[in-house]
């Protein structure tokens, strides 16, 4: 049984599958992955806790992502909102047209260097962000109340340790 049908608060640890799992994660089912697991919170956040703030000001969940990004480092060249936002290039373009047609950001050639773009956030973004910033804050917050102290402390390590992990695969580069 997988332990999204076992529990949703948590899990004690002679549940844990991955103290259990073989050699090479035999034995270790799909909704068990890591990865499967990490997917299903992220999109359960997105849907029941960002998504409400995000449609309260008429944006979307990609849309307020990079919004917020904007509104703490603007300007930007593109290739590195991307990167910050882990968004490929295509979809940062879809998603950043909108904000544009509603002047919330600019988009521009650079001068010095025709292919790049710059990504600027406008007065009205700016604006915008700042009104969602605190209502987005309080949201995050409820969802850390959940945990102790410790298992703050054990998560937030645990996320940048599997991060770091994920990183040199992306990059084509694992070990």
């Amino acid at each position: 049984m997988s332990t999204s049908k076992r529990r949703l608060d948590g899990a004690s640890r002679s549940d844990c599958p991955w103290l259990s799992a073989g050699p090479g994660g035999g034995g270790l089912g799909l909704d068990d992955y890591p990865s499967a697991l990490l997917m299903r919170v992220a999109n359960l956040i997105q849907a029941e806790v960002t998504s409400v703030y995000a449609r309260q000001h008429e944006l979307s969940v990609p849309e307020w992502r990079l919004l917020a990004r904007l509104n703490e480092s603007a300007p930007m060249q593109l290739a590195a909102l991307c990167r910050t936002s882990f968004f490929d290039k295509a979809y940062a373009g879809r998603v950043l047209r909108p904000l544009e047609q509603r002047a919330l950001v600019t988009l521009k050639v650079d001068k010095a260097h025709k292919r790049r773009v710059i990504v600027d956030i406008t007065a009205a973004g700016r604006q915008l962000a700042r009104q969602v910033q605190p209502v987005a804050r309080r949201s995050q917050m409820r969802l850390l109340e959940a945990l102790e102290p410790v298992e703050r402390t054990a998560l937030y390590t645990t996320l940048h340790k599997l991060m770091a992990a994920a990183a040199p695969a992306l990059s084509g580069q694992a070990h």
